[in-house]
């Protein structure tokens, strides 16, 4: 038994650049891609961190929920089926947590389906100070629908990784200094070696993950990369291009996310997997390597197994 991926979409900056609508429009073109009606989904995870007008409460995903129409009526609904939303944040990782969150509720039987929506903003709506020198983050939004299989296709166990030491990236709110723009105000702060120790980390984490699986020591697991398609975060342009290099890799062993300004950061992996797709890059792949590398610093890393052919 296993979680499988049943349909993806993507969201592209707009006039708007809201985060709840990116969630939603893209939650809506998720669900049509696999058929499905809103009321189809049990339950909705939001792991978007960076939101309109910095909203604490209420709860995003409620929001999100509100704008899909996900079974908003369920006391006058046929079969009577409430819909549960929350939200998740764990920055580039939250995609990752969010699988193993939706792996527990349908192995359990707890939901059938799991709608997993992820969007970053400007607090403005800005999208010019999006993928700024002050601002990394892409505005951008992305959808995941997962349900269960019985076969050997999907997800695997999910690893996580930490480094001591400084946090490497703080995104806050400086209240004194914003006073009454602090709804529209964010600081993103970069230590200056924060990228060199992403890398060392996400080394580390994909010769782990491949080793486990292999049972074999990190140093041989080597090999097992031949066969595995990397899809990362994307803290720089040039990071998953590096990563392939420092693996000793193909440069087309990973998916370097483009046509985005700035970091996906919560989409980042949705954005690589729907590229790999549209580029037909599966083929010749029989998993992929979903890895994650944010603030902490921590990682995440989890091998999805791919069936015969092209598709998920």
């Amino acid at each position: 038994m296993a979680t499988v991926i049943t349909s993806t979409a993507v969201g592209h900056p707009d006039d708007e650049s809201s985060s709840i609508g990116y969630a939603a429009a893209t939650g809506r073109a998720c669900l049509e891609r696999a058929g499905l009606a809103a009321a189809d989904v049990d339950v909705l995870i939001n792991i978007g961190v960076y939101r309109d007008s910095n909203i604490v409460e209420p709860s995003v995903a409620a929001l999100i929920q509100k704008r899909i129409g996900i079974n908003l009526d369920y006391l006058h609904a046929a079969d009577k089926r409430a819909a549960f939303s929350f939200d998740l944040m764990n920055g580039a990782g939250g995609m990752l947590n969010a699988v193993q969150a939706a792996r527990a509720l349908l192995t359990t039987d707890s939901a059938r389906r799991v709608l997993v929506v992820s969007s970053d903003t400007h607090p403005s709506k800005d999208p010019g100070k999006a993928g700024t020198g002050t601002f990394p983050y892409a505005s951008t939004g992305a959808a995941m629908l997962l349900e269960r299989t019985d076969d050997a296709r999907g997800f695997g166990r999910v690893f996580h990784q930490s480094l001591p030491g400084a946090h490497g990236v703080n995104g806050y709110l400086p209240l004194k200094e914003a006073g009454c723009e602090g709804r529209n105000t964010i600081v993103v702060d970069r230590d200056a070696d924060v990228l060199e120790r992403m890398l060392d980390l996400a080394v580390s984490s994909a010769r782990r993950i491949l080793a486990a699986e292999e049972a074999m020591d990190p140093d041989g697991a080597q090999a097992a990369l031949d066969r595995t398609l990397l899809i990362t975060s994307q803290p720089s342009p040039d990071f998953a291009a590096r990563l392939t290099k420092r693996l000793g890799l193909a440069s087309d062993a990973a998916v370097t996310v483009e046509g985005l300004r700035g970091d996906p950061h919560t989409s980042a992996l949705v954005h690589g997997l729907e590229q790999a797709q549209g580029a037909a890059r599966l083929a010749g792949h029989d998993r992929i390597l979903f890895l994650t590398v944010g603030a902490g610093l921590t990682s995440a890393a989890v091998l999805y197994h791919l069936p015969e052919g092209t598709g998920l």
